[in-house]
């Protein structure tokens, strides 16, 4: 759905309006509670359909005897 990097800008964007809008006590405005909202149910579903990287996806590092000898 959202970059980690579009995920990380909108989720400083909300937390910043929130506070922001709180300061100005304009948080009674529907249109402010509105914005605010769809940014945070934004984040919270990048959160659950976000694609998670798994282990097996990447090459494990080969060991080999030699690399256990003492020197």
């Amino acid at each position: 759905m959202l970059s980690d990097k579009m995920s990380f800008i909108l989720t400083i964007v909300v937390s910043f309006g929130f506070a922001i809008s709180g300061m100005l006590d304009i948080l009674d405005n529907f249109v402010v509670i509105t914005l605010l909202m769809l940014g945070f149910i934004l984040v919270v579903a990048n959160l659950f359909t976000h694609d998670k990287v798994q282990i097996e996806d990447y090459e494990k590092p080969q060991t080999r005897k030699e690399d256990f000898e003492a020197y």
